[in-house]
Parts: C-alpha cells; structure tokens; sequence
C-alpha cells in the first residue's frame, strides 16, 4: 500500500510535468515560431462572403421549364485586401480588353470624347440626383458640365498619370464599387469567359484581392419565347434597394424587374447562404471557418403550355408577315393572340407582336427602346382597341335578356339604317341583308340589325351589360401593365366636356363608339358568354413548387368576379350564331373555316374603323356546341379581308390543343402537376 507522502509526491510530479510541457509550447510559440505566426496573423484576413441562391425556374403546365438558372463565373473585388486600388482595376480593366470581355459600367460620362453625359442618364431624375449626391460627398459642384466633373474626378482619384480615357475607366469602377458594393465586396463582371477567367487566375499575384467566383444567372430554354409573360431580371437600383433593404436585399442584389419574374419575385428569390473564410494576404482562401448553404428559391409553374404558345407566337407573325404582303408595309405593325380555358379563366397561350430577346434584353434595350414598334410593349393586355362587331353579341345579349327582342324578332336591312333622317349609318359595303333575326344578323354580321337593338335598348343598359362582362375594368391578371380600356357611357362622354347623343348609343351598340377593350378583356367576355355567364379572373401562374422537396407551396384556383345570370335560351341563340358565321356558307368568317374539320367552332369576326387602316379582329370558342377554349386575335391596322388569314393561328392552335385535349383536361384535376 503507497503511503500518503509517496501519493502527494506522484501528483505534484505530474503536475510539474504538465506545467513544462505548457511552457516548452509557450516558448516554442513565442520564441522559435512567434515572427512566423506574427506575419501569418498580420497577412490573414477573416472575410464573410455571400453565396448566392439559386433562382428558382419558371416552368410551362406540364412542369417543362422555360427559365433555368445557370452557374456562372463572375470576378469580384475583395477590398479589404487590395492595397492600390487604381492599379488594380487598371490590370483587370487591361485583362478585360485584351480579352474583349465585359464588365459591369454605370457610369454617366461618355467613354470617348467629346465626354458628355449620357441621354438616358439626363432623362431620369433620380439617377441625377443620386449623381450629384455622390459628388457632393467628394466636394465637387453638382451643375457642371460632364467634361469639368471628370476633370475634378482625375484630380480627387490622384489619375493625373493616366490617358484621360483610362482614368475614366477607372473612375467608373470606382463609381460602382462605390454604390454597389456589398459589405468589401464588389462584383465587376458576370458570366466571364474561360479566356478571361484563365488570365485573371495567372496574374493574380499583381491583383490580390481579385477573386473568381461562381454566381447564377438565368438561361432561357427557346430564345424570343414568351418575352412579355416571363419578365426579366436586372441589378437593384438606387430606389428598389431603399424599399427592399429591410428585406434582406444588398445593393449587388439581383431581381425580377417585368412580368413572371417581378410578380412571383418572392417565390422564385431564393435564401442566400455565407461562408466565413480565413485568407492570406494573396487572397487566398486557408481555412473555412463558417459555411451556410443557399436555399434555393421555387419553381413557378405557369398554365400555358409550351407548344401551344410556340404555335401561337409563329402563327401571329405568320399573319402579320401575310396582311403585310396582302395590304402593304404600313399595314400590321403589331398584334396579340390568346387562347383561354372556358372554364377556368387559365392562360394557355398568350402572344404580342412584336416581341424580343430576353437573353440580349440590356444590350438590345438602347435600341429597340426608340423602335416605334414598341416591342417591349405587352399588347395582349396593354393594347387598347376598339371591339368592333365582335360586341354585338353583347348587344345581341342585353337585347334578349331585357326582352326589347326575341329569337324571332326580325328587322328587314335594306343597306342603310334609316330610323333617324339626319344620321343614316350603313351596314359593311352598304350591303342589304333583307330579313335578319339575332342568328343571321351574327352571322353575316348586320350593323343595321344591332343599331335597331342598341336604340331600343339605350346606351344606360348597353353601358350595364358591358360593365357586367368586364369592358372598363381590368381582368385582375397577375401580369403587370394591364390596361382597364374604356366603356362607352352617359357619364364617361360627359367627363370629357361631352354630350351624349343618339348616334353614339346605335356605333356603341357595333363596336364603334367610345368602348376600348384589351384582347385580354375580350378572350375573357367571350369565354364568358360560352360558359353560361360566369366571368373569371384570368390567371397564369398554375401553382409554386418547392425546388427541394417536390412539395406544393402554392396553387391558383379558380376565382369567379362576376356570376351574370343568363338564359340559357339566350347563350344558345348567341354561339349558334356565331357557329354560323362560321361553319355555314354566307357567314363572316366561313371562308376561313370551311375545310376544318378538328372540331366545331363559333366565331365572330370585327373590323374596328381607326385612322387609317382598319383593325381586324376574330373572337370564338370551341367546341360550338360545348365550348372548352376561347380565343381573341387583334391585329393592329391589319385591314379588310384578314378574316381568312386570321383563322389560319386559329385552326393551328385548335389542332394542336384537341389533339392534345385530354392531357390539358387532365392538369386540370387537384394536385396533379404532369411532368
């Protein structure tokens, strides 16, 4: 047995034993390797940086995707470690050209000389004021010419020593990193060339701080494909970051700036993640400390169907190249096309003409800005038109349901309307009709007939009855720019310093007065009248899918704005007539339609009088007898005689979406998102 004595000289030798091993580390850390761990500790650099998330995709009805987000290669600036700023963006700026690479310039001063501030700069207020707020910080008058502020800009960045278009160059950098940074970093170019990348990389002992990283950008599966419906995404201003900075943007932030992109922001924004990282005075990376994975965002599920949009954007241009050739140049300059879910109000298909290139959308924006076409421009719910005859089944309607007629009330059209003695309005071509009842009056399209019913009816149940189908207010799409049109009224006239008279009340009842309607408004008052009366709020955006898990986050369902309670005596009498015009000889559009034999289709055709040529229009649904689809086309100044070539799109798109019916029926049941 040890004895106490021996017990307490065992643990004190231990506990000396411990205490020189510390110490010997001690020495060792101060002594022998301390200058080796002073310089270690006085080049390394603890920085935090921002990995991006994924942005979620944006996919058609049978979840085939149409946006994808891509990895790319950007170059960043890491500010707490590069020492001579000046000189390193005059090595990456050389880098860059010879490379003939692009990089990130916001700058408002011309690049060349005479050095003046750019157009688009001049025209927006805020950017202005944001300028002169920047040069005021660095003592530097606000109202001088382009050519003083660089001048004064030369002297403040110390740049005396470089070509004035160098210091230029240089100053505009300095400009973003200066507005756009994030925390030290700065992002100078995205989606880099491999030249470009390898060049960086080999001199990167001369630019420490100059960092490659991989980033996301969006890629878009078929170019010019559904531009105004998807959007596109752009760098956050000045006054987007002020709104959204409590919401976890940063100034280098990217987001949905136009359509799918900018309603459905917040789903398809993912979570960004970080990563702590411990570097040399090179730049380079020695340890991770922290590292927090991205999440990324969801996946938009849109209810149009990728091959009928390919059919109906080609069949649009097809029309447009055809009423060009059949009525000259100046003749369809733009137009849209969509095709609708009866039942549903669900988008299946939406095309305006004329449209561009999302992947080239900055660099074609200068352009095609000034383009008096206005391509950027979504006519299918931001073009007013007037509606032409095809609001005489409106008129048709209020006239059956307010009993001013019946089915079988006729009225003999001899060409002219000759009710009033000072006002005669014709009918097309002063054509006689002879005896017209509310089916051949729609389907040989009789202005005289639907004067007689607007005068009986008065433009305050005409102004009611297109109120009820939506004409004066907007759908409710989600898409932004949507345009709520006009409804001819007592009170509408009279808030332009006007008076109502007869005449206005007979051309509103034909289409033709003071009534402007989107294409949207009317696929939407046509659908209306096949199903019976109840009016939907268009949608399209089908449902949110989490990217990870596959799980639903979110689904549309279908929202009734207005239930207008209709005969069924008098939606028969309305499709048969437009059946009629048609699929029966002497009818408006039967030249169009009379070798199809897909399905049976009701249509009505309008040719809205506007200075100049006239624009053509053709609304329908189909099947006539059990309506699934609705459709509106409306060519801009598109002239006489389009109705043949109009009908072209729309047996194209009828063959495809009956060939293909069951599928569409099909994503219609809860839950079931075909892929």
């Amino acid at each position: 047995m040890v004895e106490k004595p021996t017990r307490i000289l065992v643990i004190m030798a231990i506990f000396l034993i411990i205490i020189g091993v510390f110490i010997l580390q001690l020495i060792k850390l101060q002594l022998i390797d301390g200058e080796e761990y002073l310089e270690a500790s006085r080049n390394s650099v603890i920085t935090k940086t921002t990995v991006d998330a994924s942005r979620g995709e944006i996919l058609d009805r049978f979840c085939s995707p149409i946006v994808q987000s891509s990895s790319v290669m950007t170059v960043e600036f890491n500010r707490s470690i590069i020492k001579n700023l000046n000189a390193t963006i005059d090595t990456v700026l050389d880098i860059f050209e010879k490379c003939g690479e692009e990089y990130t310039d916001d700058f408002p001063i011309s690049k060349t000389e005479p050095y003046i501030y750019y157009e688009d700069f001049l025209s927006s207020s805020s950017k202005v004021s944001s300028f002169s707020s920047w040069l005021k910080k660095k003592k530097i008058a606000a109202n001088i010419t382009a050519e003083d502020a660089l001048a004064a800009l030369i002297k403040y960045y110390k740049l005396s020593d470089y070509p004035t278009s160098r210091a230029r160059d240089i100053i505009a950098i300095r400009y973003g990193i200066e507005n756009k940074s994030t925390g030290y970093f700065y992002t100078f170019a995205e989606d880099v060339g491999l030249e470009t990348i390898t060049m960086v990389k080999e001199r990167g002992t001369e630019i420490p701080g100059v960092t490659v990283e991989i980033g996301s950008a969006r890629s878009y599966v078929n170019e010019r494909f559904a531009s105004h419906i998807i959007g596109y995404v752009g760098k956050i201003n000045a006054e987007e970051y002020e709104v959204l900075k409590d919401s976890g943007y940063s100034i280098n932030d990217t987001l949905g700036k136009d359509g799918i992109e900018k309603i459905a922001e917040d789903w398809l924004r993912g979570t960004d993640g970080y990563k702590y990282a411990q570097t040399d005075k090179s730049g380079n990376v020695v340890d991770i400390i922290e590292d927090v994975e991205p999440i990324a965002g969801n996946d938009v599920i849109l209810t149009i169907s990728t091959d009928m949009q390919k059919i109906t954007e080609a069949g649009l241009a097809e029309v447009i190249r055809k009423l060009k050739e059949q009525n000259g140049e100046e003749a369809a300059n733009s137009g849209a096309a969509i095709f609708m879910d009866v039942h549903s109000g669900e988008i299946y298909s939406m095309a305006s003409y004329p449209t561009y290139n999302l992947s080239t959308y900055f660099s074609d924006f200068s352009t095609l800005s000034k383009d008096p076409g206005k391509p950027y421009v979504n006519r299918a719910i931001s073009g007013l038109f007037p509606p032409g005859s095809t609001y005489k089944m409106l008129t048709g309607i209020a006239g059956l349901e307010e009993e001013v007629i019946t089915q079988k009330t006729t009225y003999k059209c001899g060409g002219y309307y000759t009710y009033y003695e000072t006002y005669q309005p014709s009918c097309f071509a002063y054509t006689a009709h002879g005896n017209m009842d509310i089916y051949t009056a729609i389907k040989k399209s009789c202005n005289g007939y639907f004067f007689d019913v607007g005068r009986l009816l008065t433009i305050d149940k005409l102004s009611h009855y297109g109120s009820l189908f939506g004409f004066g207010q907007k759908t409710g799409i989600e898409l932004p720019g949507e345009s709520k049109g006009t409804l001819a009224s007592k009170e509408y006239l009279e808030s332009l310093g006007e008076t109502w008279q007869a005449a206005d009340t007979i051309l509103t009842a034909i289409g033709q007065s003071y009534t402007t309607a989107t294409p949207l408004q009317l696929v939407n008052y046509v659908a209306t009248i096949a199903n019976g009366g109840t009016r939907y709020q268009p949608f399209i955006i089908k449902a949110v899918r989490n990217r990870t898990t596959g799980e639903i986050v979110s689904e549309t369902e279908p929202k009734v704005v207005e239930k207008i309670d209709l005969k069924k005596s008098t939606v028969d009498a309305i499709l048969e007539g437009m059946r009629m015009a048609a699929m029966e000889k002497g009818g408006s559009a039967y030249s169009g339609f009379e070798d199809f034999k897909i399905t049976t289709i009701a249509v009505k055709t309008g040719t809205a009088e506007t200075t100049g040529i006239p624009t053509s229009l053709m609304v329908g649904v189909a099947p006539a007898e059990d309506p699934e689809i609705a459709f509106a086309i409306v060519i801009e100044n598109g002239g006489l005689s389009a109705s043949p070539i109009n009908a072209e799109l729309v047996k194209d798109v009828l063959s495809y979406y009956f060939s293909e019916e069951e599928r569409f029926i099909s994503a219609h049941n809860e839950g079931q998102l075909i892929s």
